[in-house]
């Protein structure tokens, strides 16, 4: 006796009704909004995309208050909710791009300070020019130029920031070099402390040759050629670059 063989019914995506409907807006006043839905009377996102889910939502929450409306005033009512959202959601990208822009010209502004060599608190003195610059010729900036951070500590940290990403940037350049070559240099600073200045080259497998100051090393103690080669064959381990190459 053969078993009679029972077929699950497919599940179609059409009839749960998970594709977005224009009619649900005026409905149930929802919108779709990135990978959720977004009801426009308390801005609570609906995940999923089922009529059920939807109307539940409305009738428990909504549908005392906003039945009583019909017709065009339905129509004005839903179009004045959703241009509300839009103008949050503008606002708020408005703050966004505003803060990116202040963070982006105070970096530019210090990386400007750090190679001219210019004491970290000029980045002070530099806005105060920017915000007479504002006054006089762009009013509608001066509010960027005002949440622009230059004090001391700012610029030092920013200095910091920069140095840690050129150095990461350096080596993953000089990772994707075949052979190197290094130069050194040492002397001393105004403190009569001996500094060893490491360059580098290197050259890619396109012939890509890259020249930089790996680093600059104090060197404590003596510095004799032992101490010289402790110190290089230190940094080139830090580098991840190989003593073969």
């Amino acid at each position: 006796m053969s078993t009679p063989v029972i077929k699950a019914k497919k599940r179609k995506i059409d009839s749960e009704c998970r594709v977005f409907k224009s009619s649900w807006t005026l409905d149930f006043f929802v919108v779709e909004h990135n990978d959720y839905l977004l009801c426009l009377i308390c801005q609570e996102k609906i995940a999923v995309f089922k009529e059920y889910n939807i109307k539940r939502h409305y009738s428990t929450k909504h549908a005392d208050t906003f039945d009583m409306l019909t017709g065009q005033v339905r129509i004005d009512r839903v179009n004045l909710l959703k241009d509300s959202i839009n103008s949050q959601q503008s606002f708020f990208k408005a703050v966004k791009l505003s803060s990116e822009t202040a963070t982006k010209i105070s970096f530019l502004i210090t990386e400007a300070i750090a190679k001219s060599g210019k004491p970290l608190s000029e980045g002070e003195f530099v806005k105060d020019c920017l915000d007479i610059f504002t006054s006089v010729a762009c009013l509608n900036k001066k509010s960027i130029v005002e949440s622009i951070s230059l004090s001391h500590r700012t610029v030092a940290r920013r200095v910091d920031d920069l140095s840690s990403n050129i150095e990461i940037s350096l080596i993953k350049r000089l990772n994707a070099c075949k052979f190197y070559s290094l130069a050194l240099d040492e002397s001393t600073d105004v403190s009569d402390a001996p500094q060893l200045a490491i360059f580098v080259r290197g050259v890619t497998e396109n012939f890509e040759i890259i020249k930089e100051l790996l680093d600059l090393c104090p060197m404590k103690g003596t510095t004799t050629g032992q101490d010289i080669f402790n110190v290089v064959k230190h940094m080139v381990r830090n580098s991840n670059l190989q003593m073969k190459n």
